[in-house]
């Protein structure tokens, strides 16, 4: 209703105002190595455009990428990134979410888009700064925070619906890059309030498929990233969790830690399964007949972090990895996440990077041999 959605977005927009934005912050623990000036990008970008747009989604090349959008939860707004406190949690730094964050550059914020301006410096859609999903700097970020996989045909909609009304877009002709993660707070909050919560991957594949049908539909010339969000247990089990994050992780993961639903061992090792179970929904959704051999629209899975670990950097657990509350990520994680979807996607099906690198270790590009971003129909 139109008076309830003005009601939210008010208290949404003092909720902005209060907090403050602090997605411009550079110094901090959380923020990334920055890289100098005098190493250059290290791909030849000459080769990651075509000479004429492709009419194939199979010979698409970084650069023929125009537009560039995402759909998920808190994780693709980048909530807390480069939070300091409690309070900055509230905030959402879209501008360096992995995905789909567009401010300032590669040297310094190393997301996908970043690195496809320098690919195309002409695309649209990437997230400005923060911002939540009503504000214009949101972009083509269609994330919500506490969204579920049940909000996926929902979201895929919006997301047409802003796209096609931008006069920035050529809407038949532009190619665009959707990259979709969710599963989160299904598998957080959700899962053990369930009657049976053994369906929930049978379901999550079948609003994923639903999604995934309304893009292929309605949106001529989409490529789709379809990634896991990382095991839960990773960061609610870790060792040496700070005593805010353990708080905050009542709240945050509540199937998983404290005692409001009985969690025991035994139940964590039953949701733990159960996110195996939509892991794999995605994997074959991904590859089902009906998203196949398309010349306008392809879906891929990228594995990055399907085994994600935080032993990175000489430390057993990397907390600069991690936002304040030890549960979304830090700027610095965001950076990690970019390049891994970036790698990603130009690695062949069954030889595709399963965890997060540190920045430009193996950094991939377009070759003379293989300039193209790798479908299921082309490797």
């Amino acid at each position: 209703m139109g008076s309830m959605r003005s009601m939210f977005h008010a208290l949404r927009q003092w909720t902005f105002d209060f907090v403050g934005k602090t997605g411009l912050r550079t110094r901090g623990f959380f923020l990334q190595e920055k890289i100098p000036n005098e190493l250059p990008f290290p791909c030849d970008v000459t080769l990651g455009r075509s000479e004429r747009v492709p009419k194939s989604v199979h010979k698409l090349r970084p650069g023929d990428i125009n537009v560039i959008a995402a759909m998920g939860d808190s994780l693709t707004a980048a909530t807390g990134a480069a939070a300091t406190s409690v309070r900055d949690l509230y905030m959402e730094n879209r501008g360096l979410s992995w995905s789909i964050g567009g401010q300032w550059n590669w040297r310094n914020v190393t997301t996908l888009p970043n690195i496809l301006k320098e690919f195309n410096p002409k695309l649209v859609g990437y997230s400005l700064g923060d911002s939540y999903p009503f504000h214009k700097e949101s972009q083509f970020n269609m994330a919500e925070i506490g969204a579920v996989s049940y909000d996926m045909p929902f979201m895929a909609q919006s997301l047409v619906k802003r796209i096609r009304a931008d006069p920035r877009v050529d809407f038949k002709r532009d190619w665009k890059l959707v990259t979709i993660a969710i599963g989160g707070n299904d598998i957080c909050s959700f899962v053990c309030t369930m009657e049976s919560p053994e369906d929930l991957p049978a379901k999550h594949r079948l609003r994923m498929t639903r999604a995934l049908r309304y893009l292929r539909d309605n949106m001529p010339r989409t490529f789709v990233n379809l990634v896991s969000v990382p095991s839960v247990e990773t960061v609610v089990s870790m060792k040496s969790k700070p005593s805010i994050c353990n708080t905050l992780h009542h709240g945050e993961c509540s199937c998983w830690v404290g005692k409001l639903y009985n969690q025991t061992d035994e139940s964590r090792l039953r949701w733990h399964r159960i996110q195996d179970g939509m892991v794999q929904a995605e994997r074959e959704v991904a590859q089902l007949d009906e998203f196949r051999r398309l010349d306008e629209f392809a879906v891929m899975y990228q594995p990055w972090s399907t085994e994600i670990t935080l032993k990175m950097n000489g430390r057993e657990t990397d907390h600069t990895l991690l936002a304040y509350d030890c549960f979304h990520m830090s700027q610095k994680g965001n950076a990690y996440a970019g390049t891994a979807l970036w790698n990603n996607m130009l690695e062949p099906p069954g030889r595709k990077s399963t965890n997060w690198k540190p920045l430009f270790e193996n950094f991939k590009c377009p070759t003379a041999k293989v300039p193209y971003i790798f479908t299921y129909d082309n490797s």
